[in-house]
């Protein structure tokens, strides 16, 4: 570049920046024009003279609005927060299943349950166990957010049924409170994890809150952690592909000032109404609001801005391309935001809070960015034009969109079967369409739930923590062994459906069934006491022999005693006669001896007194010899006593020969009583035996076959073992009419098998207690299983309502506006192709490509875009056309597809490009509610908008217009010389 071209360049800069102070002052000094407000004489319609005379104070008005609610409304996220609704209805049964679980086995009753899981580096210590004792303690003491929690690894028998096989992962049942995605459940899910923050577990240990309740959580929480960053990137992606569109960035920001601000009125407003409470909201509601005001706001900016370029490329001057611009397209704004309010407010009849929060939300976000749209859109717009601005650049657009017209209409029929055709394809990978249920993987892969997931998998069985949790209710105590029976034949029925991992009940509290507790078991117990008995009785047989030996050596003593005592009898009677005459002969003999004694006495006398009479040997023996007569006397006692004995032996001998006859009978009775009972006995010993072999046959074959075939049967004096009351509070409730079964599947918890298989479970438990002491008992299902059923009974229920509402509204909007039956189907069934070749593309992708199918709540949202926005693209050039249709139906189409071609696809790619930005969404369900959306409006704008709306259009004739009644007009054709870029040459004309 010359230096003098640089100088010029700059000079002209220099003037602008001139102008533009110059103008800008002028707007200043003057923020009315009140001459354009007196002027009574215009036939401008008087609210279009307002805005272009106080555009200024509008502009100002919006600004002091925007920034006034900012600051005194909370921001949406925290009101969000404090205000997120249950992720389910209240009513849901999977819902009333945990909260029934809640209500019976402590706690406030919510069906927010967590696992609260530790891992350790190194099998789980006493150290470890200390550290778990007081975590749980310093959790249970929060009454305010934890329910209650369900302690199996305090419990030495029961604990293997809460901690891996290789000791490094223990975990416990938490509840806590607040229904699962409400706010208070967010708030007692941090709160927990708050304190586990603030322990401090022993080195190598981990502990995670996971779980499905955790899941939702986490879910809830990336996706309000992105908004901030959704809405960014929106803004700059939006703002990229105006200046791409406009190359000027004052005219990029016509519609991104009035977009900006609509949006920050209306987050404020949705705060201030959920706030105090007049309206729901989600952290799902805030993130779609705010996409669609950036997405909508910017369309209907560029539409405005699109036909005031439009007209001042006919030559019109600023101000009538100005007036010219709000009367072309104040109406269609209009329509459309009617028509996506009326769509989005149809999501406030459905009973998923994800879809119900939203509805709401997002009419008001809206019906905000209409009036902004109606007001600070055209302010903007006449500020703008009257400084310079928004001027249209050279372009081949109209060029090329007249070729696409032309051929449209010359060959329409041609142009429909090739569009239809191409959407057929895209259509065809539907036919894969399978909905994704897995909340797992609709969040980052690194979220906490997930990495307490994936701690879970490297030590446990698959899907502990994403069990069903079965409740059986019952009008009477079940803690007896007929209801037992039951339990174990409902439990043996669920652990033998197809799909189903483990059961965990009261009747096998480890996960398998008890031992002690079936009849093989109770038939292998009893084999052994008869084999024992058989031992016995054995023994005892041998014992009876060994009696018979010793009763006829008895027999054999008894005659010898008999034989003795005869013999006895005599000598005892020989022995009486001469004990009594030795008595007497003694008696005779002592009478002497005392006359003796007294005889002599004086003699001792004299001798005891001779003095030292001991020291004397002849002395001392004197008196020895005089002493020995002392001692006679006594001799008569011992006589008398040894005569009693023999007479006493005399009288007692024949006494006991007497009772030799008797001893002689009771031995023959004893052996006669032996000999029939060894007989006895010997008989009952092979079949004891046999009975034995047989309960051992049958133990041991049940065992090796079929454990589970064996029955259950626990006696009622087991009910009072240690083992079962410990069992009892975890698994019955505190009246025993309620117990609970954790019921585990083979497959991922959040997949369609789990679903299957939670499906099962009540029809088969059901069945199982019929005809039993259980019969009539109420029974429910909770967990991940019973929770995605209950979500996909409703999401279909809801997407039937979303479909028959938006339908219906978006029909009866288009008929207002175009006032032709035909035009408005045609609008509803474009409509309806776009989104199902949106969604064929987008299984295509997700599913087919990428593995990862598209989430539940893609398909109703999506289809609610899309009928709103894609209607609109549809209304603007159906309601151009209708405007052009004077100059005939070929030329009127072409003409129509020239003014809105580059203004739609405008309009469509920039709205495209702002749900892509979805993409940056930590939440991935968000991320294909995105790109889903994007690729339907891509579709709407280049190929059903472009070639397949026209070619029916041009197809139907007069008729697409029907009941309208069109005067018909004569085919006419202008003279080449005469076209301009904005007549283009007509093809040959039908009357119409």
């Amino acid at each position: 570049m010359s230096t003098d071209d640089g100088e010029r360049q700059m000079a002209t800069t220099r003037e602008r920046f001139a102008r533009l102070r110059q103008g800008l002052s002028a707007e200043i000094r003057q923020p009315v024009r009140r001459e354009v407000l007196r002027d009574r004489a215009s036939s401008r319609p008087r609210f279009a003279r307002f805005l272009y005379a106080c555009s200024l104070p509008v502009i100002v008005i919006w600004l002091l609005i925007a920034g006034g609610l900012n600051i005194v409304v909370p921001q949406l996220e925290s009101t969000v927060t404090e205000h997120a609704q249950s992720f389910l209805p209240d009513e849901a049964s999977s819902v009333q299943a945990l909260v029934k679980m809640g209500e019976y086995f402590g706690g406030g009753g919510s069906n927010n349950f967590v696992y609260v899981l530790m891992e350790g580096d190194e099998p789980l210590g006493p150290e470890s166990r200390t550290y778990y004792n007081e975590l749980l303690a310093e959790l249970t003491a929060d009454t305010e957010h934890v329910n209650s929690a369900m302690d199996l690894w305090s419990n030495p028998d029961l604990a293997p049924a809460a901690q891996s096989a290789d000791g490094h992962v223990a975990y416990v049942l938490v509840n806590l409170a607040g229904n699962m995605g409400t706010a208070l459940a967010m708030e007692s899910t941090q709160s927990a994890r708050d304190t586990i923050a603030a322990s401090t577990p022993p080195p190598g240990v981990d502990v995670h809150i996971t779980g499905p309740s955790a899941v939702v959580n986490d879910e809830m929480v990336a996706i309000n952690d992105s908004i901030i960053l959704l809405v960014s990137v929106c803004a700059l992606l939006v703002g990229a592909v105006l200046l791409l569109v406009y190359r000027s960035v004052i005219t990029a920001l016509v519609p991104l000032l009035g977009v900006g601000l609509a949006l920050a009125v209306a987050r404020a407003t949705i705060s201030f109404l959920a706030e105090n409470e007049v309206i729901k909201v989600s952290i799902f509601a805030a993130a779609l609001s705010a996409v669609i005001v950036l997405g909508a706001g910017t369309n209907y900016g560029i539409f405005l801005v699109g036909r005031y370029q439009e007209a001042r490329r006919k030559g019109r001057d600023r101000e009538d391309a100005y007036y010219d611009a709000l009367a072309g397209v104040q109406h269609i704004v209009v329509a459309s935001a009617l028509t996506v309010a009326g769509a989005m407010a149809c999501l406030a009849a459905t009973r998923l809070a994800m879809f119900s929060t939203s509805g709401l939300p997002c009419t008001i976000a809206i019906l905000i960015t209409l009036a902004a749209a109606l007001t600070l859109g055209p302010a903007v717009l006449a500020v703008a034009t009257r400084l310079g601005f928004v001027e249209p650049r050279e372009s081949a657009s109209p060029r090329r969109w007249r070729r696409i017209g032309t051929t449209v209409a010359r060959w329409p029929a041609p142009v429909l079967a090739a569009a239809l055709a191409v959407l057929a394809v895209m259509i065809i990978p539907l036919a894969m369409y399978a909905p994704s249920y897995n909340e797992r993987r609709a969040q980052p892969a690194d979220s906490p739930a997930n990495v307490g997931f994936a701690a879970a998998d490297r030590h446990l069985p698959p899907n502990i923590m994403a069990p069903s949790v079965l409740i059986v209710e019952s009008d009477h105590d079940m803690r007896n062994s007929a209801d037992l029976i039951a339990l174990a034949q409902m439990t043996d029925a669920v652990a033998s459906i197809d799909g189903v991992n483990a059961v965990q009940g009261i009747t096998r509290p480890l996960g398998q069934t008890l031992d002690q507790g079936t009849l093989t078991s109770q038939a292998g117990y009893i084999g052994n006491r008869f084999g024992q008995m058989t031992s016995l009785l054995r023994d005892r047989i041998t014992d009876l022999d060994a009696i018979g030996a010793t009763v006829d050596r008895l027999d054999t003593a008894i005659d010898g005693v008999d034989a003795a005592l005869r013999q006895g009898a005599a000598g005892a009677g020989s022995l009486s006669d001469a004990t009594a005459q030795l008595q007497r002969t003694t008696d005779s003999t002592l009478t002497k001896v005392d006359e003796l004694s007294a005889g002599i006495a004086p003699m001792r006398g004299l001798v005891g007194s001779i003095p030292q009479c001991q020291d004397v040997a002849a002395c001392r023996t004197a008196l020895t010899g005089l002493s020995v007569l002392d001692d006679v006397p006594a001799l008569r006692e011992s006589v008398r006593d040894l005569a009693g004995g023999t007479r006493s032996l005399s009288g007692a001998l024949p006494t006991a020969a007497a009772q030799i006859p008797t001893l002689r009978a009771t031995v023959t009775q004893i052996r006669d009583l032996i000999g029939p009972l060894r007989t006895t006995l010997g008989a009952l010993l092979p079949q004891v035996g046999e009975i034995t072999d047989f309960l051992d046959e049958v133990s041991g074959a049940y065992s090796a076959g079929s454990p589970a075939a064996g029955g259950f049967f626990l006696p009622s004096q087991a009910l009072e073992s240690p083992l079962f009351q410990s069992g009892i509070p975890y698994y019955f409730s505190d009246d025993g009419k309620a117990t609970r079964m954790i019921v585990t599947p083979q497959r991922e918890g959040f997949s369609r098998d789990a679903m299957d298989v939670s499906a099962e479970v009540i029809p088969t438990s059901l069945a199982a207690i019929k005809n039993t002491s259980l019969a009539g008992s109420t029974i429910s299902i909770g967990g991940p299983g019973g929770t995605l059923l209950n979500i996909e009974s409703f999401a279909h229920e809801d997407f039937i309502a979303i479909v028959v509402a938006a339908f219906a509204f978006v029909f009866c909007v288009v008929l207002f506006l175009l006032r032709s039956l035909v035009a408005a189907l045609a609008v509803i069934g474009t409509v309806a192709l776009s989104y199902l070749s949106a969604m064929g593309v987008s299984v295509f992708l997700w599913q087919g490509l990428i593995g990862n199918p598209l989430h539940w709540s893609v398909a109703p949202i999506a289809f609610t875009f899309l009928v709103a926005v894609g209607a609109d693209y549809n209304m603007l050039l159906v309601s151009r056309f209708r405007e052009e249709y004077g100059a005939g139906g070929g030329t009127g189409l072409i003409r129509a597809m020239v003014g809105t071609g580059s203004v739609v696809t405008q309009a469509g790619l920039t709205f495209g490009i702002t749900m892509l930005a979805m993409l940056a969404s930590y939440a991935h369900n968000v991320a294909q509610i995105g790109t889903t959306v994007a690729i339907g409006l891509l579709i709407d704008t280049l190929i059903v908008r472009t070639l397949v709306m026209p070619a029916i259009a041009r197809l139907s004739g007069r008729w697409f217009w029907w009941p309208t009644p069109f005067v018909s007009l004569p085919a006419r054709r202008v003279p080449q010389s005469t076209a301009t870029t904005a007549e283009p040459v007509p093809v040959d004309e039908v009357r119409v």
